[in-house]
């Protein structure tokens, strides 16, 4: 009798442990889903506004008269400065600490990891910018490095979109992130990569 006591009183405990694990995975899970909401809402506008800028400096491109090469950012009529992502992961980055991968479906971490990696990508191209900026006493803002910087984003948005798709598809849109891609140009350009994976 006291060994089916102090048996059951562990499995009680274990069980209590493990519910409470559940749910705050559950939170957890809510609130990356949360956070990639707001970037996903991110990339579309910071997508937007540097395909139009790529299209405005490549029409001056185009104007045999046009002295391109030598004008700033600042002469661009779009032009709100040079805006990055600055992504968010910091709820991903708390759940990594929590240890909570270990409660995880293997499938669901990839699918997480994948995501996360993409946008790491876009995370350290904003930090070396932050860094030139900071470093270079040149002009970052003239038209040629300005249209090499905007295409570098726009290659990576999609990338970073896709894995945002494929996680939202697979996982995420039972906790909130289920937004799908409003802007047709980046949209277009996920939906070839996702057929192209």
């Amino acid at each position: 009798m006291i060994f089916l006591s102090v048996f059951f009183a562990f499995w009680l405990s274990e069980y209590r442990e493990s519910k409470k694990d559940s749910e705050t995975l559950d939170i957890s899970i809510q609130y990356i889903a949360s956070e990639m909401t707001y970037n996903h809402h991110r990339i579309e506008s910071i997508f937007k506004y540097h395909s139009d800028l790529l299209r405005e400096i490549d029409s001056l491109r185009q104007q045999s008269d046009s002295n391109w090469m030598e004008l700033e950012g600042s002469d661009l009529t779009n032009w709100k400065g040079l805006q990055t992502p600055l992504l968010r992961s910091a709820a991903y980055q708390t759940y990594l600490n929590s240890n909570l991968i270990d409660n995880v479906e293997f499938e669901w971490a990839k699918s997480l990891t994948r995501v996360y990696y993409a946008q790491s990508i876009t995370e350290r191209l904003d930090n070396s910018f932050i860094e030139y900026v900071i470093t270079d006493s040149e002009s970052l803002t003239s038209l040629p490095r300005l249209r090499n910087l905007i295409r570098i984003y726009l290659s990576t948005l999609p990338e970073v979109m896709m894995e945002y798709q494929r996680a939202k598809k697979e996982w995420l849109n039972k906790y909130g992130y289920d937004i799908d891609i409003e802007n047709d140009e980046l949209r277009n350009e996920v939906n070839r990569r996702m057929r192209n994976y």
